[in-house]
């Protein structure tokens, strides 16, 4: 293959990545709002804290 057929390719490949990014990111949001800890449920997500350098 030739670059100018990658190129060709690719394009459509591209955009299609974009709009499945795009029709999943309220999927996504809405997940990540709620989070199971050993069954509570938690609102917020859990701060981690390095103390000893990551």
């Amino acid at each position: 293959m030739d670059k100018e057929t990658l190129v060709r390719l690719a394009q459509p490949a591209a955009t299609f990545a974009l709009a499945i990014s795009i029709f999943t990111l309220p999927f996504i949001a809405k997940a990540s709002t709620k989070m199971y800890v050993d069954g509570v449920l938690y609102a917020t997500p859990i701060k981690i804290e390095c103390v000893s350098g990551c």
